[in-house]
């Protein structure tokens, strides 16, 4: 073979069509891809503002619609193209992800954008790969790196550390047909919470010591339509594709995250907003707002003030409806303490044993902070520990409450009956609610008693799953209808079951070691999308 001399100018071994994306230069043949079936790779070549050489555009076809390259990526048919830009120091993200070789959602890719203007916020995508032989849009998937090409300004996947606490998984591609994309996530991150980008929603918050703040994992939702196979796994994955996004508000250490679902027609809502292809608009108040568990006796107050206080969830979302699961605690009769002495002796010092006063003081506090709307109470496993104390204890042993047990009693006796199915009394705790409540707005759920808002069945407190089992996220996904449910103080999502966390402070006597509680509420939009909220200091969003 022939060796150029030393000062022989090195000339391109073939010039082909003026290249796609920057229109002055050309096309050049330059090597093959690094695939299984090797092609000839034709690229076009610039320099960066450091003279550094970068890949402007790279092809195994001149006239392919997608450009799949950014700032030095390789060419289709690598297995590792990189994309990448500055995100420091920006306060506003909405993250979102994006399917490979696949058309975007062009509503809501403009309704995402409407979003980062009127927010100063900054769009990221996350490329995320799938291998469909079916697709519409490209006749073979395989080793194809495409990404539409109005994605290019906003695509990345590296690992990158939004602020101390959450770290943004760009370089982790997960299969769209995976049905758990969070499983084995858990340590990724190390202490940090994190976002993956996949098309199904999924969150879940991850147990840490004591005095630290749980680690929240979640997915993103996509920005590409769907595209599937027609086996059962793509089947799966395209029933549980969500055209949505991740919106976070950085705000030092902290940060809020919100999810972004959006509808058919591309337009969303997030928070007081509502954000279409052309405008942005006031959104409709919300059809409610789903507490964490309450547990009356022991909110925290910086809950309380930021749900309901000046610049709260309830001023600024003007829910029409407030849901609340586990209102009472019960804590005064609560059925675990009996056996523990010491327990007792520290109720009966802090005057924490009447039972009457507690259940009393339930009721002025849900009339209070109600007001003019609707409130719904859920029955829950503490709103029973009533119902427990009555037929499990013999008044004659706690004289204190002897009049209220009593006047209970008689109530549950007289209102005891047989039913077609079975023998049913009335719930000691709502029959107190509904005879000192003083106004009709409010409205408190017999177990099995449904209640849907938006087509999301609310009447679900989370203790109880199918059929007699003990309830769960996990179970309650797949119960034929979407929901949000309370209970365990660990919000999350599971496909259609939402689950809400805890008004309290994140450690009571109860929990003790790692702890997955977490401060979080739900908003039901106005037009059926969901959210949950997390509260982290007593601050709920950006403002």
């Amino acid at each position: 073979m022939r060796k150029l001399q030393p000062n022989s100018p090195k000339k391109p071994i073939h010039t082909g069509k003026p290249c796609p994306r920057c229109k002055t230069g050309r096309l050049s043949k330059d090597g093959f891809t690094t695939g299984p079936a090797r092609k000839q790779r034709w690229v076009c070549k610039t320099k960066d503002g450091h003279g550094k050489v970068i890949y402007c555009y790279t092809t195994t076809d001149p006239d392919l619609p997608y450009v799949n390259t950014q700032s030095g990526a390789p060419a289709e048919g690598d297995k590792n193209p990189q994309f990448r830009r500055p995100l420091g120091g920006i306060k506003r993200f909405v993250i979102t992800s994006a399917q490979n070789a696949t058309p975007i959602h062009q509503d809501f890719f403009k309704s995402l954008k409407q979003y980062c203007a009127f927010n100063d916020a900054e769009l990221v995508v996350i490329p995320i790969r799938y291998k469909n032989p079916t697709s519409r849009w490209t006749k073979s998937q395989i080793n194809a790196e495409l990404w539409a090409q109005e994605l290019d300004p906003y695509l990345y996947n590296q690992r990158k550390k939004l602020n101390d606490n959450l770290v943004l998984l760009g370089d982790v591609k997960t299969r769209p047909t995976a049905t758990k994309p969070l499983s084995a996530f858990e340590s990724m991150s190390g202490g940090e919470s994190a976002i993956l980008g996949h098309t199904k929603l999924q969150l879940l918050t991850v147990p840490t010591p004591q005095g630290q703040y749980p680690k929240i994992l979640t997915t993103t939702g996509a920005v590409t339509v769907k595209n599937y196979t027609d086996s059962k796994a793509g089947k799966l994955g395209e029933f549980h594709h969500t055209l949505g996004a991740c919106a976070v508000d950085i705000s030092g250490k902290k940060f809020f995250m919100r999810q972004i679902n959006a509808q058919n027609d591309g337009s969303f809502i997030d928070l007081q907003y509502e954000y279409r292809p052309e405008e942005v608009y006031h959104a409709e108040p919300a059809l409610a707002l789903v507490l964490g568990d309450t547990h009356r006796k022991f909110i925290d107050p910086r809950v309380q003030s930021a749900t309901f206080g000046p610049g709260g969830m309830v001023e600024r979302l003007d829910p029409e409806h407030l849901v609340f699961h586990d209102l009472h605690d019960g804590y005064a009769e609560n059925p675990h303490h009996r056996k523990d002495p010491f327990v007792k002796l520290a109720k009966k010092n802090a005057k924490y044993d009447n039972v009457e006063k507690e259940v009393v003081d339930d009721i002025s506090w849900l009339q209070k902070h109600v007001g003019d709307r609707k409130g719904v109470i859920v029955s829950g496993n503490h709103d029973n520990f009533l119902w427990r104390y009555i037929a499990d204890m013999d008044w004659k042993e706690d004289l204190e409450n002897a009049a209220f047990y009593l006047a209970t009693a008689l109530m549950m006796v007289e209102s005891t009956r047989m039913t077609l199915s079975g023998s049913a009394t009335d719930d000691p705790f709502f029959y107190w609610v509904n005879k000192l409540k003083g106004n009709s707005n409010l409205r408190c759920l017999r177990r099995d008693e449904s209640f849907e808002l938006g087509n999301i069945e609310l009447s679900m407190h989370g203790d109880q799953g199918p059929n007699g089992a003990r309830g769960s996220r996990q179970n309650l996904r797949r119960v034929g209808v979407k929901s949000i449910i309370g209970h365990s103080h660990s919000p999350g999502i599971e496909e259609g079951c939402m689950q809400v966390g805890t008004s309290t402070p994140l450690k009571l006597e109860y929990n003790s070691g790692p702890s997955s509680w977490l401060n979080c509420h739900a908003i039901l939009y106005a037009n059926g999308k969901r959210s949950l909220l997390p509260i982290i200091d007593g601050e709920w969003c950006f403002e």
